[in-house]
């Protein structure tokens, strides 16, 4: 079995960002149904970032018992082959929950890398229509690439860095088209390089 795991890094609950991260999923069970995906959303759970206490340079697991703990913990089945990780655009960055989720994700690198060669991709949408999309894009995929994970983008046409959405486009973002497709396409390309790798 392969799972693919959803990650939505927003506070609130059943917005925009959660939408996101299921429409990229249901993209992947699209093209390789035979992908389990698991979506995990950040909102209503109440955790702190990584407080270097450096309990997971002894023991694999994190010394904060919150509402983070269980998620790191189902991070460890090793038929997970890939994260999509979405967040949406604060102050020019990635949210406070998304950032806190991957600092707390170090307990893996420190343990003989458990994430190195895992397919990784990234969600943003902002209030914005150039309000810094890209930028958190491409800070997840450094978080990402610190533990040796292999970077998606979207895929042809679209082919950037993940999916970028507006949310304030007139009407809804339902009504960018452009937009949705590169989640879409992010969904397809992961789900492409999971037959080429997984299923082959």
């Amino acid at each position: 079995m392969i799972k693919i795991v959803g990650i939505s890094g927003s506070p609130r609950k059943e917005k925009n960002t959660e939408f996101l991260v299921k429409l990229a999923l249901e993209s992947i069970k699209e093209k390789e149904p035979s992908v389990e995906t698991v979506f995990i959303p950040l909102s209503e759970k109440y955790f702190f970032g990584c407080l270097s206490c450096g309990y997971c340079h002894e023991h694999y697991g994190c010394s904060q018992k919150d509402d983070l703990y269980p998620v790191l913990e189902q991070l460890k089945d090793e038929t997970i082959k890939g994260l999509i990780i979405g967040s949406p655009v604060y102050m020019g960055g990635m949210s406070s929950q998304t950032k806190a989720f991957l600092d707390r994700t170090v307990l893996f690198r420190r343990n003989q890398f458990k994430f190195q060669h895992l397919l990784g991709g990234a969600l943003a949408t902002g209030g914005s229509r150039n309000g810094g999309q890209e930028l958190v894009l491409q800070n997840i995929h450094a978080s990402l690439m610190i533990h040796n994970m292999i970077i998606v983008p979207d895929s042809a046409p679209t082919s950037h860095f993940g999916g970028a959405v507006w949310e304030r486009v007139p009407g809804g973002m339902e009504n960018d088209p452009i937009a949705l497709e590169t989640v879409k396409n992010l969904g397809y390309n992961m789900a492409s390089l999971i037959q080429k790798m997984f299923l082959k």
